[in-house]
């Protein structure tokens, strides 16, 4: 009887350490799909480019003050760099290997996003979006969350976090 007792009790125990380590595991995928906001990836990956092109203007107008003009040409890049983007990210789909390469890619159009955005603001708007940086912590040597990079991080991986974020003050 004492034996039976104890396997009962050493497979009740075997359970309900593999029921918490699945609980564990759920709770931690679902933490890392989270983004901002609570909203998970894929709902994120899932709006409409427009959606996601509005999003960058009213992030920039909200920092800045753009006129209508400007909200405009703002769109008309925000719309091209999502599509561009969507565009790499289907063409890399499935493909470890060239993540790197996809990486890379995307950050050469939000560069050029970037540099064409700033063209359109004037010299007081630049200056509200690098103090708007600064305020943030956003800057070459800090990462996203406002401490210093760990050398092992790629840059490229923070550039990419920060995308649809504040400019910051590089070049």
């Amino acid at each position: 009887m004492k034996k039976l007792i104890l396997m009962s009790a050493c497979v009740f125990s075997l359970n309900t350490i593999v029921t918490a380590q699945e609980v564990m595991k759920d709770q931690k995928n679902s933490e890392h799909k989270e983004g901002k906001g609570g909203e998970t990836r894929r709902k994120h990956e899932l709006k409409k480019p427009e959606e996601r092109a509005q999003k960058s203007v009213d992030q920039l107008n909200q920092t800045v003050g753009l006129s209508d003009d400007q909200k405009t040409k703002v769109y008309e890049l925000a719309l091209a760099r999502v599509k561009k983007v969507d565009a790499i990210k289907e063409k890399y789909k499935g493909q470890e290997a060239n993540r790197e390469v996809a990486k890379k890619e995307m950050m050469i159009v939000k560069k050029e996003y970037r540099q064409s955005t700033k063209a359109l603001l004037t010299p007081e708007q630049l200056q509200k979006l690098k103090t708007k940086a600064k305020e943030s912590g956003h800057s070459k040597e800090k990462g996203h969350d406002g401490k210093v990079k760990n050398d092992k991080q790629s840059s490229s991986d923070t550039e990419i976090k920060k995308e649809n974020e504040s400019f910051g003050d590089e070049d």
